[in-house]
């Protein structure tokens, strides 16, 4: 599968790499929504990162590319933000803290 990172935080972008090495999934950091290959089937988002992290940016993605899965995740997910974050795009939305460990669910064979 192939997936577009949107992760600037480097100790978490590596241990989320290694996991989609491990799952044989093909990747590729994001810094913007033009960089993703038009095979991207997923796309990982950090919500607490202001340039990434807006409604505006994810429903441009979404919008562009109807059969992508958006991931977003975020430091503490809150009720308001998990709603505008799901109107926008969103397919799920979790704590960062359980991101890596959650990562084989959303990739597919």
């Amino acid at each position: 599968m192939n997936v577009g990172l949107f992760i600037k935080d480097f100790e978490l972008g590596t241990k989320v790499s290694s996991k989609l090495t491990e799952l044989d999934s093909t990747f590729k950091f994001c810094e913007k929504n033009t960089d993703l290959s038009a095979n991207t089937k997923l796309v990982i988002i950090d919500l607490d990162n202001k340039e990434t992290g807006n409604e505006f940016f994810i429903h441009q993605i979404a919008t562009d590319r109807k059969a992508i899965r958006i991931v977003g995740y975020m430091k503490q997910v809150l009720k308001e933000h998990h709603e505008k974050f799901k109107t926008a795009g969103c397919t799920i939305i979790l704590p960062r803290s359980s991101l890596v460990k959650n990562l084989s669910t959303f990739i597919e064979k």
